[in-house]
């Protein structure tokens, strides 16, 4: 016999009908290959008892439905929501472990000298991780799941309400009894939300291993502010990463009044973090200027006005660019220059970048520790606007020989490549600051502290692709504060108009001292930039007669521009209200 018959002869022994039969009912593979088990799952994809009920439910279902089409109809449709909706959901986490958890063990393997032995646990909960996986819905799908929400889930979810609506009431009416029962309860971990879990089968890890795993955990899976736990007790390491208690829902001026006399002249008050924690800035250490992009209503206006108020309470001056008016808390306060008109916001940037330039080369023969004199905030509502504004203003009054860029453009980006030195700060507010608005990708660069709210993937990849991007959130007032690719989730302090005021200027407004004439932040007015400026509620001519004949509490000179004379804003403001 050949050794061809003999093989044949074996494969006929080993797939006779009855050995065949035994194999499909019993759950076996069909081809007779050993090592899959009955109840886990082996080298293939099902176990035994898994491959045993398709093969015996299909069937059987088929039957049934024949002889009973519909009772078995309604049950095959049930099953087959249920095992849609268990498809989807696999599919979802099949995605979502590619996404996430496959990319972040091949990273941390190698980091922890371990090849095998490292379990990671992400809760897909966390954050936005989920959500972040979904595709752009087509306007199809929009208009289907529409009409899903608004007719088929009422439907559904109406049994399931009801019933947990009962279980609380029935909670409610035996808390009498249950709350007794307290004393019995075991403590447990306040905090049980979402979380990240780590195990790895070696006794110990390094601090410098530690760093690195913490690391590729920020790097790798996109969530923010967590806070971070070491068990190394045993012959395997645990860490988790959870959630930490989110910030105030509202933040006011006691907050503000509590901490800002703890701060140095650099550093300003926000609000407050999670866990209660301040989130201060730092106008020396982090970046001598600030970002600020959110939508509409989101709350810019508010953030710079906190700001300018600390700016002013240590005796510093703010520079407002703003068309629309919406700093009014700020009229007539000292020590503020409210521009509204695109004339007045090019003679200040004007003037501004001559300030900075002039501190910049003092401070060349001082030493390091050098005061230049007072903080100059600069505040430019509507950036993308604003730039537009002053190059059409500059485009109508060029003339021949004048440089074709705009001076209050050129003089914005040059106090934003402007050091800490100087101490004039930006403050530069957009609904999406691209490098177009504010002048170049190099001047957008020159933003260290960078603040958003309400943002979208593409404003937040735009403007600090280097963080996580958290979850936006609904709350009015709760931005995230990015340094140095960290962001910190702030709920930024609120203050009214009046609370704003006195903050800024404890003292009486008509008796506040000014410190020279050489400010250019509009502490000192000629009678036509008090005018136009609004300051005083004449116009030129009329207040020059007024100003001849000595009507009301004539206001004294402090130095000349050219031929004209200086006067001091606050002089000017009770002339004004002294008729």
């Amino acid at each position: 016999m050949t050794e061809l018959e003999r093989v044949i002869r074996r494969l006929r022994r080993k797939h006779t009908v009855p050995r065949v039969v035994y194999r499909y009912l019993s759950g076996r593979p069909l081809d007779g290959r050993t090592g899959y088990p009955y109840r886990h799952r082996g080298p293939g994809r099902l176990a035994g008892w898994q491959r045993q009920a398709y093969r015996l439910g299909v069937p059987a279902t088929a039957l049934l439905a024949v002889a009973h089409p519909e009772p078995v109809g309604s049950l095959v449709g049930s099953a087959a929501l249920v095992a849609g909706y268990r498809l989807r959901r696999k599919l979802t986490m099949r995605r979502f472990n590619r996404e996430y958890i496959a990319p972040t063990l091949a990273a941390l393997a190698p980091a922890m000298g371990l090849q095998t032995g490292v379990r990671l646990h992400v809760d897909p909960s966390l954050g936005n991780l989920t959500p972040r996986l979904a595709k752009p819905l087509s306007p199809a799908e929009t208009a289907v799941r529409s009409w899903y929400g608004e007719h088929v889930e009422p439907v559904i979810r109406w049994l399931p309400e009801r019933a947990q609506r009962a279980t609380w009431s029935a909670q409610r009416k035996a808390e009498p009894v249950t709350s007794k029962l307290a004393m019995f309860r075991r403590p447990v971990d306040g905090d049980q939300g979402p979380r990240i879990e780590l195990v790895a089968d070696t006794p110990y890890l390094t601090r410098e291993q530690r760093q690195l795993v913490s690391s590729i955990i920020g790097s790798k899976i996109p969530v923010a502010d967590l806070v971070e736990t070491w068990h190394q007790v045993g012959p395997r390491v645990r860490a988790t990463w959870t959630v930490r208690k989110r910030p105030p829902a509202r933040v006011g001026v006691d907050q503000v009044a509590e901490h800002l006399p703890r701060l140095a002249e650099w550093e300003f008050f926000l609000g407050m973090g999670a866990g209660d924690r301040p989130v201060i800035l730092s106008l020396r250490d982090d970046s001598p200027h600030i970002a600020v992009s959110a939508g509409t209503g989101a709350g810019k206006s508010v953030l710079a006005e906190l700001v300018a108020v600390q700016v002013l309470a240590r005796g510093g001056r703010v520079v407002i660019l703003d068309r629309k008016g919406s700093h009014r808390w700020a009229l007539g306060l000292p020590g503020v220059d409210y521009c509204t008109r695109p004339a007045q916001m090019h003679d200040a940037l004007v003037r501004l970048d001559a300030l900075a330039d002039e501190r910049n080369q003092l401070a060349l023969h001082e030493p390091e520790d050098w005061d230049c004199g007072p903080r100059t905030l600069v505040i430019a509502e509507e950036l993308n606007a604003t730039i537009g504004q002053l190059v059409n203003f500059w485009a109508d009054v060029r003339g021949k020989g004048d440089p074709k860029r705009s001076p209050a453009v050129s003089a914005l980006a040059n106090l934003l490549f402007m050091g800490r030195s100087a101490k004039v700060n930006v403050l530069a507010i957009a609904q999406m600051l691209t490098a177009r608005a504010i002048g170049g990708p190099e001047a957008r660069e020159n933003f260290g502290i960078r603040c958003l709210a309400r943002y979208t993937a593409n404003n937040w990849k735009m403007l600090v692709p280097e963080a996580a991007m958290p979850r936006a959130s609904r709350t009015l007032g709760r931005w995230q504060i990015v340094i140095g690719g960290q962001a910190t989730e702030t709920q930024v302090a609120y203050l009214t108009a009046a609370e704003a005021r006195e903050l800024a200027c404890p003292r009486s407004l008509g008796t506040s001292e000014v410190s020279g004439p050489s400010s250019p932040a509009g502490d000192f007015l000629t009678l036509r930039q008090a005018a136009e400026a609004g300051v005083i509620p004449w116009k030129l001519d009329a207040a020059k007669k007024r100003l001849q004949r000595g009507v009301g509490k004539v206001p004294t000179p402090r130095g000349k521009d050219g031929n004209a004379d200086l006067y001091a804003r606050a002089d000017l403001v009770a002339w004004a209200g002294s008729e």
